[in-house]
C-alpha cells in the first residue's frame, strides 16, 4: 500500500528510529502513529505534488475555466444569473421558479454574490462583475478539491492522490461545472470538502458541510451524506455528536435562509422543501422537461471524463479482481474507511438519477470529483493486477518483495493519464471553438446614454445573462418557433420579486403576453443555423436590420459527431459545419 502524506512524512523524518519506538510499551498505535514499516525502499521516495504546488495547479485550472468557459446550460442563465442581476441592478428576467406561487428557488446563495456584486458595480461594469464573481467560484473549487486531494492522499495513499489530481486539472467535466453559477456545481465543491474532512475524521465539518449543501446548495445531495451518518451512526456509534450538529447546522443555515426568502417572495418559504416536493410529489414535476433514455449519463460521462469514466465504472470490478489475486493489493490501514463506502455516494448518485426520466448534464455535477477519484482507484487496480500478472511471467518475481508495483508499472499510469489528458484538452478545445460566440457577441454592444433594449428569438437558449450587456440595455425574448414558457422581466416596482403575474406556471404552458415584438428591440441576436419560418425569420437578410457583429457557432446538426465533440487539429475544421449569430441593429429605432 503507498504511503499516505503522513506516513511519508515520518518516513522520511524520524525512518526506522521511530518505526522501533511503537515495539516499546503497550501503546496501540493511532492513525497518526501508523506507518509501514517494512515499505520497499523505492517507494520512499514516491514523489506528488505538495501543497502549494496542488493548489497553484488547481487554481490555474479553475482560473482557465472562469475566463474561457461558456454558458452551457440555459438553467444557468436564467434560473441564477438573471434573477441575480435583479438583486444587483433591479431589473432582469424572472422564470416560474421564483414566482411567489411556487418558491422552488431560493435567494439566499444569490444574496451571498449579491453582497459582494453590489459593491463591486460602483466601480466596475457588469461584464466585469460576471468575470470577478466566476474567479471566486473558481478560487472556492479549487480550495474545496485542494482539501479533497489531501484526504485522498490520506485516506487511499499518495499515489491514488497523484493520479486524481493529474486526471483532475484537465477534466472537461470540471472545467464546465467548476465555475458554473448552478446548485449543482457549488453542489460539487461543498460535497468534496464535506467528503474530505470526514475522511480526516473531523466529523462536525462532515456533518455541517452536507447540511450546507443540502440546505443552502441542492436539497438531493443530502443522499451523498448518507455514508458519513452510516460511519457515524452504525460503524462509530456518534450518536451525540451526529445529531447535535445536524440539529445546530439546521438552524445555523435554514433560519438566515427562510428569513432572506421571506423579505424577497413575501411570505414564510422553505425553498429547499418546495423543490423537493415539486420533483417527488407531483406527477408533472420530474417529467415535464428533458427526459432521456438511462444511457444519457454514459455517453455524457465518457465525453466529459473519457476512460477516466471507464475506469470509475470498472472500479468495483477491479477492487474485487486486486482482491482475489491478493489480499494485500486492496488491504489498508484499520483507520481507514471501506472501500464500499468510500464509492458508496458515487454508486448511489448514479443509480437514483439513472433511474429518473428526467436527465440533464448538471445533475451529475456533485459527484464529478468522486467519478475521478473512482477513476484513480481503478487505474490503481490496472497496475496492481498488471504486477501480480507480470511476477508470474517475468523477472520481476525474483525481487517482488524488495520492490514496489509502482516500480514495474510506471508506464501503464503514463499512457492512462495521457490518452486522459489529451481527451480532456480535445474536449475543452471542442467546446471553446464551438461556442465561445455566443458569450462573447455581445461585448460589441456600444455604450448608451438612454435605455435600450436586446432582445432574443430562436437562440434564447444561447443567451449569457443581462451581465454581458452594457449598463442602460435591457435583455427581453421576442417569439419563436419554442412554445413552452419563456422567462418574463421582474416588475419595475420595489416588490418586484412579492408579485404573482398569472402567466407564470408550472406546466411549462407558453404565454404570448410575455414576449416583445421585434419592432421594438434596439438589438437582435440572430443566427443562420436553422431553416427561416413564418415565426423565426431570416432577420440578418432583412433591410430594416443592420449586422453590428458576427460570431461563429457551430452547427451540430450537419456535423461529425465525433469530432464536433472532440477537437483534432486538420481533421475538425474539415468535419464540421459553422453558422453565425449575428448582432443586429433596428434601423428604425
Amino acid at each position: 500500500m503507498p504511503l499516505t502524506v503522513r506516513q511519508r512524512s515520518i518516513h522520511n523524518k524520524n525512518g526506522a528510529k521511530r518505526a522501533a519506538s511503537f515495539n516499546k510499551g503497550k501503546r496501540r498505535p493511532s492513525e497518526g502513529d501508523y506507518i509501514v514499516t517494512n515499505a520497499p525502499t523505492d517507494l520512499r521516495s514516491i514523489s506528488y505534488p505538495g501543497g502549494a504546488a496542488a493548489l497553484s495547479l488547481l487554481l490555474t485550472a479553475r482560473i482557465i475555466s472562469a475566463i474561457w468557459n461558456h454558458i452551457s446550460d440555459c438553467d444557468e442563465t436564467y434560473n441564477y444569473w438573471e434573477p441575480l442581476h435583479y438583486l444587483v441592478y433591479g431589473h432582469g428576467l424572472q422564470t416560474w421558479e421564483y414566482s411567489p406561487v411556487y418558491a422552488i428557488r431560493s435567494y439566499m446563495p444569490l444574496f451571498l454574490f449579491a453582497v459582494p456584486a453590489r459593491i463591486l458595480s460602483y466601480i466596475l461594469n457588469p461584464v466585469s462583475i460576471f468575470y470577478v464573481l466566476r474567479i471566486g467560484l473558481a478560487v472556492h473549487t479549487a480550495a474545496t478539491e485542494f482539501m479533497f486531494y489531501k484526504a485522498v492522499c490520506h485516506e487511499f495513499g499518495v499515489h491514488v492522490g497523484r493520479l486524481w489530481l493529474a486526471m483532475t486539472l484537465p477534466a472537461a467535466g470540471l472545467f464546465s461545472s467548476s465555475t458554473a453559477m448552478l446548485p449543482s456545481a457549488w453542489s460539487n465543491a461543498i460535497v468534496s470538502g464535506a467528503l474530505a474532512c470526514w475522511w480526516r475524521k473531523r466529523y462536525q465539518s462532515a456533518v455541517f458541510l452536507t447540511a450546507v449543501t443540502s440546505l443552502l446548495s441542492w436539497p438531493f445531495t443530502a443522499l451523498l451524506g448518507i455514508p458519513i451518518a452510516i460511519d457515524m451512526l452504525v460503524l462509530k456509534r456518534k450518536f451525540k455528536e451526529f445529531f447535535t450538529w445536524s440539529f445546530l447546522s439546521l438552524i445555523i443555515i435554514l433560519v438566515p435562509t427562510v428569513l432572506v426568502d421571506a423579505w424577497y417572495y413575501g411570505r414564510l418559504v422553505i425553498a429547499p422543501w418546495n423543490i423537493v416536493a415539486y420533483n417527488i410529489f407531483t406527477e408533472h414535476g420530474p417529467d415535464l422537461y428533458g427526459v432521456e433514455p438511462w444511457t444519457y449519463y454514459i455517453v455524457n460521462g465518457f465525453l466529459n471524463f473519457n476512460i477516466v469514466w471507464v475506469l470509475a465504472l470498472s472500479s468495483p470490478i477491479l477492487l474485487l479482481a486486486c482482491t482475489v489475486l491478493s489480499s494485500k493489493s486492496t488491504s489498508r490501514a484499520s483507520f481507514c474507511t471501506p472501500y464500499w463506502l468510500d464509492l458508496m455516494p458515487l454508486g448511489l448518485w448514479l443509480v437514483i438519477f439513472m433511474l429518473q426520466p428526467h436527465k440533464e448534464e448538471r445533475f451529475i455535477y456533485p459527484v464529478y470529483s468522486l467519478i475521478i477519484l473512482a477513476g484513480a482507484i481503478g487505474l490503481d487496480c490496472v497496475q496492481k493486477m498488471s504486477f501480480a500478472v507480470g511476477t508470474e511471467l517475468f523477472r520481476w518475481r525474483r525481487e517482488r518483495e524488495k520492490r514496489h508495483y509502482l516500480s514495474y508499472t510506471g508506464t501503464i499510469m503514463v499512457v492512462f493519464v495521457g490518452v486522459a489528458g489529451l481527451a480532456g484538452l480535445s474536449r475543452i478545445t471542442a467546446l471553446y471553438t464551438n461556442y465561445q460566440g455566443s458569450l462573447t457577441i455581445l461585448h460589441n454592444l456600444p455604450a448608451t446614454e438612454t435605455e435600450k433594449v436586446v432582445c432574443y428569438g430562436k437562440e434564447w437558449y444561447r443567451s449569457p445573462s443581462s451581465f454581458h450587456l452594457p449598463l442602460g440595455y435591457k435583455m427581453r425574448i421576442i417569439q419563436s418557433e419554442f412554445n413552452g414558457q419563456m422567462p418574463a422581466p421582474y416588475a419595475d416596482t420595489q416588490n418586484a420579486s412579492r408579485l404573482i403575474h398569472p402567466y407564470l406556471n408550472d406546466q411549462n404552458k407558453g404565454d404570448n403576453s410575455t414576449y416583445y415584438k421585434p419592432k421594438e428591440c434596439h438589438y437582435l441576436v440572430d443566427s443562420d443555423l436553422s431553416k427561416p419560418s413564418k415565426l423565426q425569420p431570416a432577420y440578418h437578410k432583412d433591410p430594416n436590420w443592420e449586422v453590428v457583429a458576427t460570431a461563429s457557432i457551430l452547427n451540430a446538426e450537419r456535423s461529425n459527431r465525433i469530432l464536433r465533440a472532440f477537437y483534432i487539429p486538420f481533421l475538425t475544421s474539415k468535419s464540421c459545419v459553422y453558422g453565425n449569430m449575428y448582432l443586429l441593429k433596428n434601423k428604425s429605432l
